[in-house]
């Protein structure tokens, strides 16, 4: 079972919501433009919303990140789908999809616009390990930490954010914040409440958000799939007081797929 009681958010007022619409948009505190000088983001796919937002928000950060299933030959076919794709949400009068499918004809001169100068793409997977196209946290850490001494970190690995966050919390790795989507929570159960438990000892929950694009766990009726994201205790100031939100927080959460209502999160 998830201990869901750990998962509420301490009250914080300057949230803000950066990235694009719908799924691949995640709500942070405002402060963190001003704190930090470098942002590390794993797993982006074609999807650096998040990144070009903090880029626009604070444009002396570097920023790297870092994706093995990224190149050019797949944004080919992902360009040529979007472009197939926007004449079909034309037919069907579907507006919402109409303007994703239509931005992401663009994505490959976006791509070469985007990652240049302080902000670079690395074409390696984040791993325990250091094989072949793998790489470790403490080693982006290293790379990212010549040029940048507070450093935001955005993740969202499909399921191998359990075994790196381990290795994060086993480490001296000292971040400003977190944006975690942790997947197929019922199934990591163990692992989720673990992380939960020893992340929460350094920083503090300030929002989350379900994923609707998972399913629903049935004995909670909580997603499986949520967003959190942790500020480190150190930048939050006293007093400390749990949120009494509703989560989604109306005007400034968004349901990752348009079509669907968004979770709502009970946490007791």
């Amino acid at each position: 079972m998830i201990d869901l009681k750990n998962l509420r958010p301490i009250h914080v007022d300057n949230l803000v919501r950066i990235g694009r619409p719908n799924d691949g948009g995640y709500v942070i505190p405002k402060t963190v433009f001003k704190l930090c000088d470098g942002l590390l983001s794993f797993g982006i796919n074609k999807d650096w919303s998040f990144e070009k937002d903090f880029s626009k928000r604070n444009p002396k950060a570097t920023i790297h990140c870092y994706d093995y299933s990224v190149n050019f030959f797949s944004l080919i076919i992902f360009t040529l789908k979007s472009f197939i794709l926007s004449f079909v949400r034309v037919i069907m009068f579907d507006k919402k999809r109409f303007i994703k499918d239509f931005y992401g004809i663009f994505t490959i001169p976006d791509y070469y616009s985007f990652f240049r100068e302080n902000k670079i793409y690395f074409k390696k997977k984040i791993d325990t390990k250091t094989e072949k196209n793998c790489i470790t946290i403490e080693d982006t850490y290293k790379v990212i930490s010549s040029n940048s001494e507070n450093i935001f970190l955005k993740m969202d690995i499909e399921t191998s954010e359990y075994d790196v966050l381990k290795s994060l919390i086993d480490s001296d790795l000292n971040f400003v914040g977190l944006a975690v989507e942790f997947h197929k929570i019922d199934e990591f159960s163990e692992d989720f409440n673990y992380l939960i438990k020893k992340i929460s000892s350094k920083y503090h929950i300030v929002h989350i958000h379900g994923n609707n694009y998972g399913k629903l766990i049935k004995q909670n009726n909580f997603p499986s799939i949520i967003e959190i994201t942790f500020m480190n205790k150190k930048y939050i100031e006293d007093p400390i007081i749990k949120s009494s939100k509703n989560y989604p927080i109306i005007g400034l959460d968004q349901p990752n797929r348009s079509s669907k209502a968004d979770c709502k999160l009970i946490f007791d």
